[in-house]
């Protein structure tokens, strides 16, 4: 195999080993951030065929703790991944806190399949960045728009704009998967505002992940 050969197989193989080798786990509902994305997967979970998928929040301390009704809403549990900067407070770090998160379930546990959650101008960033860090553990990620009149429509009536961001991600995924970082520490300032909106001092107490 060629050198080329072989990088276009490494940069794709997110997207070949879950269709070679799919995990074995059953499917989750997988939320960023957001009360109302929270909602509308409690939603879900009450319809075929989501009924009684398991929940994951991933989101930073401050900006989308479920509720007290929501967390007693959730059948079965929600698990909750409070993450701050650099892994809760931007959409690349998010999806290497979900990579995280599988990694350390059992490999008969991990899903084969999770439904993505996010609102409609945040595909197709948050769907690339999520298969590039979940896919090596044989996950598909399914994007799931919650504000879209069909959250099932095609990506090319997506955000279109976010092409930029969605590239940028991409490649912050990629430099994550050779070297374990984002890159987040090259941009100080917004790294520090990121960290200055996510803090907060004393532990969610809905944490359970």
């Amino acid at each position: 195999m060629s050198a080329c050969s072989a990088a276009i197989l490494w940069s794709l193989w997110p997207w070949i080993r879950p269709a070679l080798f799919p995990a074995a786990g059953r499917p989750w509902l997988v939320v960023l951030d957001g009360y109302h994305r929270l909602d509308h997967a409690l939603m879900l979970q009450g319809q075929e065929p989501f009924r009684s998928w398991p929940i994951l929040l991933i989101t930073c301390p401050v900006t989308g703790q479920p509720t007290a009704l929501q967390a007693a809403q959730a059948s079965p549990p929600l698990s909750v991944l409070l993450e701050r900067p650099p892994l809760g407070g931007d959409t690349a770090g998010q999806a290497v806190a979900l990579a995280k998160w599988l990694h350390q379930l059992p490999l008969q546990s991990r899903p084969g399949r999770v439904l993505l959650l996010s609102d409609q101008h945040h595909f197709p960033r948050a769907a690339w960045a999520a298969q590039l860090s979940a896919g090596g553990l044989g996950t598909v990620v399914q994007p799931w728009a919650v504000d879209a009149e069909d959250p099932r429509l095609s990506l090319d009536r997506w955000a279109w704009p976010q092409l930029g961001p969605a590239l940028r991600d991409a490649l912050r995924l990629q430099a994550w998967r050779i070297s374990g970082s984002t890159l987040s520490e090259l941009d100080s300032k917004k790294r520090q505002k990121k960290a200055q909106a996510c803090w907060i001092p004393q532990p969610f107490p809905f944490a359970s992940a």
